[in-house]
């Protein structure tokens, strides 16, 4: 790998000590400048304000491995049981869709909105062993929910700025892929690999830039990569924690990215030496954040 530039780890910055087991899916809300984000196996959604540097935490009954904006006002969340309304006053709504009633051993796991407004988001087995149980699912315009195929561990659900690619991580097999999309329907062409990591490292969260870029959280790789459409490495920024969970663009002018990370899996001795894991991170980059898309669930 040569021709790239690398953002050194000095840049990075603690904004949120949380010791979050496993910190998620993070979210920028353009309309309230706050950054939401879970914790997963804590049960638990923060927030963070970067004007004021103010928190909260909201306590849930179950994991929380989605966050989107609602195009009414307000947050999605993906519990372990379905899709659920959010309000910052108001706090946890109602049930707005069940997923895999029946299914007890999955929870939703990443999902985004394509420019239209319909959710696409992964569900996964629960139980940490990882069987393959999940699916790949999308909520369409009219309400209903379609199954679209099988997935493992899904992660790095996102939209090309102009809505013609779909990117999906399928962290188990280390791989990141992109697919053709047609966003007058909401259909998956062909798959392409965009991505395959090293042993020891996986694609997990990412996000696409405004350029059409995508930034890869690298679990176990201690980086979050980012690569141009066609998977050539652009940038390389290097963190100060072993497992990166997924990157969002955010913040006034969209330039500053907002990580979190994992302490979950570590080892004591590593988590003596990783200090920041699990802690909301951010570094400034040279490309802002694409136009926001909203759920129209």
């Amino acid at each position: 790998m040569s021709g790239f530039k690398t953002i050194p780890r000095s840049a990075v910055f603690l904004v949120q000590q949380a010791n979050a087991v496993t910190g998620e899916v993070p979210y920028w809300d353009s309309r309230s400048q706050l950054l939401w984000w879970s914790d997963i196996q804590g049960h638990r959604l923060l927030s963070f304000d970067p004007e004021t540097g103010g928190e909260t935490i909201h306590n849930l009954p179950s994991m929380a491995g989605l966050i989107a904006g609602r195009r009414t006002g307000g947050l999605v969340l993906g519990l372990e049981d379905g899709l659920y309304a959010f309000d910052q006053e108001q706090g946890l709504g109602t049930c707005l869709l069940q997923v895999e009633p029946d299914q007890p051993l999955t929870r939703i796991n990443d999902g985004n909105p394509d420019p239209h407004g319909r959710l696409w988001f992964g569900t996964m087995d629960k139980t940490g062993q990882f069987l393959p149980i999940g699916s790949l699912y999308q909520l369409g315009l009219d309400g209903a929910l379609h199954r679209i195929g099988d997935a493992r561990i899904p992660n790095g659900i996102d939209f090309s700025p102009d809505g013609r690619c779909f990117y999906i991580a399928e962290t188990h097999e280390r791989r990141v892929y992109v697919y053709d999309y047609d966003l007058s329907i909401g259909a998956i062409g062909p798959a392409r690999l965009l991505l395959q990591t090293s042993e020891g490292e996986a694609p997990d969260g990412c996000c696409i830039d405004a350029e059409g870029a995508i930034w890869i959280a690298v679990i176990g790789g201690g980086r979050i990569e980012r690569r141009l459409p066609d998977g050539t490495l652009d940038t390389v920024i290097e963190l100060p924690t072993a497992r990166p969970t997924m990157p969002i663009l955010g913040g006034r002018d969209g330039k500053t990215m907002f990580i979190t990370s994992q302490r979950r899996l570590l080892s004591v001795d590593a988590l003596k030496r990783d200090k920041l894991a699990g802690d909301l991170l951010a570094v400034r980059v040279d490309v802002p954040a694409k136009a926001v898309s909203f759920a129209s669930v």
